[in-house]
């Protein structure tokens, strides 16, 4: 494909004149046009500017659930080149006060809080610890029933002389200049700020836009949260690029998703696994229409061939695209092909986007493996960021010397040069020398039927080093009956993957942006198969 080097403003300012009455938002009842948002954006930057010092380079922190107030901010920061650095709306007191620090981060905006989390209360605290934080500001909240607007700024700010100074800060940026600061997730270490400038991003969703045929006439229902990179780059930047329509949603709840695609006939909806089959699963939906869906992307975490099948047969509309992304590659690396049987789309990511080369790589010795072959992803190409901030050695570490970004994925390359995945380096089981991938124990264990959800991890073990545990929740909150599960199991795993323990969870943890929180299962999990408690069932055999 043609590159696009543009800034993320520069796609605003011309999505803006090729369709300025078009609807770019909605929230509920509230709504505004492209042509309200370029303009709102524009004295918002202004204001940034003028009143709290913010300019190219500013490092801002945006903490809030999605609300209009979060795509207003971090448009008017891209447009003078600050860097939004977006923050995880569960955030507490620690760890917010030591991103604040590591990011470099010299003004935060916040909004109300998430669920029970009431940021008003930690902001005092969390100012006492990050002395070099400037500024802590509300983002604009609703007030008597509107959001920010024209009419939120003074004369003085929409003057030919303040628009010409907001016009050279607008002229400083380039395309290549950091976008956004979107920090991993942390489930399996400490997160880690992934850099990405407006070129990755904006080329990013042009390339998405290839693969999901999306329009200027779409609607996309935005629930993923936008401190990920699904939400702000596939959603915030593919609407500035695309020109689709934006409907907000704080946060996943299936009532408010269904009454977007049922009530605001939204076309596109993208999400993780476990937000699928929340809707999918809960019989009070069962009469709602969800034939407005024509698209979707599900990626994030595997997503077993059944459950994938049972939500295309729930919106028969939508073509559901299997998909692989993470943040260190701008969101979007692979998508399964538009007309490819949904069985097959079940199975694979499908193949790399144009402009991107992938490689399997054996993670002991370096070898490049062929088809069929598992070992760790490797991935060169436009998106991969520019680094992790502040952080040279870890960035360095998740680099090959000839320049391949590490993912940390095991998979393979099927014969039709589709993407498979198999696990996380940091997943995998090592037991008396045998690695074993969770993600084919889970499968099996799922196609028994018998669970509601599972996630397979390594716990201690005096003599194996690791013993291969399923983490389950039942369906009906009782115990299996071991003996039918593990006659299903036995058949379909090699002796080494058949797990030695069982234990129960009423949930299992889960992180804000929908996916298993590993680092918390993996200890409940080690503490749980070391004690002797009701919780846990050994194989006796």
């Amino acid at each position: 494909m043609e590159f696009l080097y543009k800034t993320l403003g520069e796609c605003l300012k011309e999505t803006c004149g090729k369709y300025p009455k078009q609807t770019a938002m909605e929230f509920q009842d509230w709504s505004c046009t492209f042509e309200e948002l370029d303009r709102i954006t524009d004295y918002l930057a202004g204001r940034m500017h003028r009143k709290y010092d913010i300019n190219k380079g500013t490092h801002v922190g945006i903490w809030s659930v999605n609300t209009p107030s979060y795509v207003f901010t971090f448009l008017a920061l891209a447009k003078i080149g600050a860097v939004p650095c977006v923050l995880n709306t569960f955030y507490k007191v620690e760890e917010m006060s030591r991103i604040l620090m590591q990011a470099d981060i010299e003004v935060l905006f916040y909004g109300a809080g998430s669920r029970d989390i009431i940021y008003d209360e930690l902001i005092p605290e969390i100012r006492r610890r990050t002395p070099t934080v400037r500024h802590f500001l509300h983002a604009d909240e609703r007030e008597a029933g509107v959001w920010l607007s024209e009419d939120s700024f003074y004369e003085e700010e929409k003057t030919p002389e303040a628009l010409a100074v907001l016009d050279e800060l607008k002229n400083q940026v380039d395309c290549k200049d950091p976008c956004c600061i979107i920090f991993t997730s942390g489930t399996t270490s400490e997160p880690k700020g992934a850099v990405l400038s407006h070129f990755n991003v904006v080329n990013d969703v042009a390339h998405v836009q290839k693969y999901m045929r999306w329009t200027h006439e779409d609607k996309m229902c935005v629930v993923v949260p936008l401190f990920h990179c699904f939400g702000l780059v596939t959603a915030v930047v593919g609407s500035m690029v695309i020109g689709f329509t934006l409907h907000i949603i704080p946060y996943f709840k299936s009532g408010p998703v269904w009454k977007a695609i049922h009530e605001h006939h939204c076309t596109i909806m993208i999400g993780v696994p476990s937000m699928f089959m929340a809707l999918v699963g809960k019989d009070e939906y069962k009469d709602l229409d969800g034939s407005s869906l024509k698209t979707g992307i599900v990626g994030g975490s595997v997503l077993p061939a059944d459950d994938y099948l049972r939500i295309c047969q729930r919106f028969s509309n939508m073509r559901l695209q299997t998909s692989f992304g993470m943040t260190e590659m701008s969101a979007s690396v692979s998508f399964t092909d538009w007309d490819e049987p949904i069985e097959k789309k079940a199975v694979t990511t499908g193949r790399l986007m144009e402009d991107i080369e992938g490689r399997i790589v054996d993670p002991q010795t370096g070898k490049i493996l062929g088809k069929n072959e598992h070992g760790e992803i490797q991935f060169r190409g436009f998106n991969v960021m520019q680094g992790y901030y502040n952080m040279p050695d870890k960035t360095a570490a998740v680099f090959t010397e000839d320049g391949w970004f590490r993912t940390g994925d095991i998979g393979y390359f099927n014969d039709d040069d589709e993407l498979c995945i198999s696990g996380r380096l940091k997943e995998m089981i090592i037991r008396s020398g045998e690695n074993i991938s969770p993600s084919e124990i889970e499968e099996v264990i799922v196609r028994s039927g018998m669970v509601d959800k599972v996630k397979v991890v390594g716990v201690p073990s005096k003599f194996y080093q690791e013993e291969v545990a399923a983490c389950i929740v039942t369906r009906d909150g009782k115990k299996l009956d071991h003996k039918k599960f593990f006659d299903f199991v036995r058949p379909r795993l090699a002796v080494f993957k058949i797990p030695q323990y069982i234990l129960y969870f009423d949930n299992l943890p889960m992180t804000a942006s929908g996916k298993i929180d590993l680092k918390t299962i993996q200890k409940e999990a080690a503490e749980l198969a070391a004690t002797d408690n009701d919780r846990r069932y050994v194989r006796k055999d």
